[in-house]
């Protein structure tokens, strides 16, 4: 095979590829994620430990399986942890998966936040993220997001 015959090869195939990955992006809808639950793990001098669960639906007719999932927490506007969690997690088809996110947080990223509950009553929470799914094609990163609210005082 001659020098050009194998770069054009290359291009076609590279091509291809790149169709094939466009494609699965396209046919995979984005995971549902709800925040089902928020329990305190533990408070130190400095800050604290959450775990965040996660009631994720996997709309899609195919099960996905995440090798790594990224987070950011934010209370009111303000952000109050971020990270990444390395494991395994599958997703299966048309299901629902509970998935905890530990969080940990410095007491200087929630001081606002806690101003604005004790004043309101109310402490509103986001958290946003990415999983990254393997694929026939690759990986792909698809985005999620769940809302909650807590109300009234302790």
């Amino acid at each position: 095979m001659t020098r050009p015959m194998i770069v054009a090869l290359t291009l076609v195939l590279a091509t291809g590829i790149t169709g094939c990955q466009t494609m699965a992006r396209q046919m995979m809808a984005n995971p549902i994620v709800n925040v089902k639950d928020v329990v305190v793990k533990g408070i130190g001098i400095e800050g604290g430990a959450l775990d965040v669960i996660l009631d994720v639906e996997n709309p899609n007719e195919f099960r996905m399986d995440a090798t790594r999932i990224t987070y950011v927490v934010w209370v009111d506007s303000s952000r109050i942890a971020d990270g990444a969690i390395d494991k395994l997690v599958t997703l299966a088809q048309k299901g629902r998966t509970e998935v905890t996110v530990p969080v940990n947080f410095t007491y200087e990223a929630v001081r606002a936040a806690m101003a604005q509950y004790m004043l309101r009553g109310t402490l509103d929470y986001r958290i946003t993220g990415e999983f990254s799914v393997v694929t026939p094609f690759g990986n792909i990163t698809r985005p999620y997001s769940g809302t909650g609210r807590v109300d009234g005082m302790p």
